[in-house]
Formats: C-alpha cells, sequence, structure tokens
C-alpha cells in the first residue's frame, strides 16, 4: 500500500500466472484502504509479548498500528465469497481489553480473543513510552522484532516495506480453498451461459 503524488491511496498486488492467492491479497488491501486511507490510524490497546513461545497480554498499552487484515492474513484464514477467495479480517473488538464471550474478533472467527496472532500473520505497534515501533511477527513460532523510529508519509507503507520480503517468503498458497472457489466459478460460468441463452 502506498500514497501516490496526490496522497491517495494506492495498492499493488503480485499477481502470477496461474495464481489466484492474488484476489485474497487484493481483498486484503482494500480492506485496509476503506477503513484507512493514509495508512496512519492508531489504536490504543493492552500490550502484547512473547513469552514461553506463547503470546499473552503484557502490563502496559501499546498504540498498534491498524491493519485490518496482518494478523488473520494467511491464505489458511481466508474465504469464499461467490467462488473467488477473500481475506479475512478483524473486527473493532479485537482491541478490547480482554476476552468476552460470544464476540467475534475476526470476521471468520478464527481469531478467538484480543490481540491475538495467528501463523502466517503479525501486528505492529509504538511503543508510547520509548516512540520506537516493533512487531509480532508469527512466521513458524512469535516473535518480537525492534523496526526502530518510523519514516515516510505512510505508516503502512512504511511497516509493508519492512515485512514484505518475510510475508512472501513464508506464504502458503490454500489449495483447498483455491480449487473450491475455481469449481463454483465454473458452475456460476455455467448457469449464467445457461441463463442468457433463454434470452
Amino acid at each position: 500500500m502506498h500514497l501516490d503524488d496526490r496522497n491517495q491511496p494506492d495498492a499493488l498486488v503480485e499477481a502470477t500466472p496461474g495464481g489466484q492467492g492474488w484476489t485474497v491479497a487484493a481483498s486484503h488491501e482494500i480492506l485496509e484502504m476503506l477503513v484507512d486511507p493514509s495508512g496512519n490510524k492508531l489504536q490504543a490497546s493492552r500490550s502484547i509479548q512473547v513469552v514461553g513461545g506463547q503470546i499473552q497480554d503484557g502490563d502496559g498499552d501499546f498504540d498498534y498500528l491498524v491493519e485490518l487484515g496482518d494478523p488473520c492474513e494467511a491464505d489458511a484464514f481466508a474465504y469464499p465469497i461467490q467462488g473467488v477467495a477473500v481475506s479475512d479480517f478483524i473486527t473493532p473488538h479485537f482491541y478490547d481489553p480482554v476476552v468476552t464471550t460470544g464476540t467475534r474478533y475476526s470476521f471468520t472467527g478464527a481469531l478467538k480473543a484480543p490481540r491475538q496472532i495467528l501463523p502466517g500473520g503479525y501486528i505492529s505497534w509504538v511503543n508510547p513510552n520509548t516512540e520506537q515501533w516493533q512487531q509480532l511477527r508469527y512466521f513458524g513460532k512469535p516473535v518480537i522484532v525492534d523496526l526502530g523510529p518510523a519514516s515516510g508519509k505512510s505508516l503502512r507503507a512504511w511497516i509493508d516495506g519492512l515485512t514484505a520480503a518475510e510475508v512472501k517468503k513464508h506464504y502458503s498458497p490454500n489449495k483447498e480453498l483455491h480449487t473450491h472457489c475455481a469449481a463454483s466459478r465454473t458452475k456460476l460460468e455455467a448457469a449464467a451461459v445457461a441463463r442468457a441463452a433463454r434470452y
């Protein structure tokens, strides 16, 4: 995600011949641009830490960069809409202070608690006490990476620039979902052709 020379949101999505994961990436970027066009929206919530390989709440608060798709961005958590695979995304309850029974933290329900990060996902924040940026990455095992001070006119573009290579390196397509979507599109196309033939 970037801002163009008029400060309008602009997203680039990589697609490869025969690749089907680009629709998940495109829906991810579209959702993030709709919620935060400038890529600079922050949300305060309880801090998180990694202890013994597990993500848990910390004692303080962080200002999290609002990136709707990042905590649950892996293809494994995507879902279909009329034959198109799209990204799961967080709800506003993702930043709640505690777990509440019956609350949805991501659209699909894959996230079961506030500030939970699923395998293949990540979250970025600034510590208000130090003004330094950090990121929890869950590529294999959860780790916290120091990013230093922010730069550029869009926090999201800066974060994406620091994270894109890691995300790409750990990308794993959801072949079952993409096969299901391709079959659904074939059926929808056949139905559309049959309807058109009646007119």
